[in-house]
């Protein structure tokens, strides 16, 4: 990749090998689309983008829910409504994008990505990992059936 929005560090782990996984995928998902609007790709193509990272953002916060649910976080009304507001709002952008009869800047959708995994990665879920770990958590989940 070319042009990529984000540069994956270590600042992003959280110490759960799973999120970390899935938020290392979003995030190369994030570049991938910067990269298409960047070369202005066919709106089908960046159409699928978006429709693929907003199925990964769902599945992704369900897992997380799963995780806070079945460790009791304290949090977890505050944590999943802020899963619940960066949906709305993505969906609400990626309709307004979807909308436009060309292909015209996506920096709202990227801006609204950005500041998820700044503030929520960071902040959210390191605060949610650590007072996880903290009861107990291996930093691998256990399979499930």
């Amino acid at each position: 990749m070319a042009d990529i929005l984000f540069k994956w560090d270590d600042s992003f782990l959280i110490g759960i090998e799973e999120l970390d996984h899935e938020h290392k995928v979003l995030i190369d998902d994030i570049n991938r689309l910067h990269e298409e609007l960047v070369r202005h790709d066919k709106k089908s193509d960046i159409e699928k983008s978006l429709g693929d990272i907003y199925a990964r953002m769902q599945a992704h916060f369900a897992l997380e829910e799963h995780v806070m649910k079945e460790h009791k976080y304290k949090h977890f009304d505050e944590h999943k409504r802020e899963h619940d507001e960066l949906l709305d709002s993505y969906t609400e952008y990626m309709t307004q994008f979807l909308s436009d009869t060309g292909i015209s800047s996506c920096s709202p959708i990227e801006d609204n990505l950005k500041h998820w995994v700044i503030n929520h990665i960071v902040t959210s879920d390191k605060k949610m990992s650590q007072m996880i770990q903290k009861k107990g958590l291996k930093t691998k989940l256990r399979k499930r059936i």
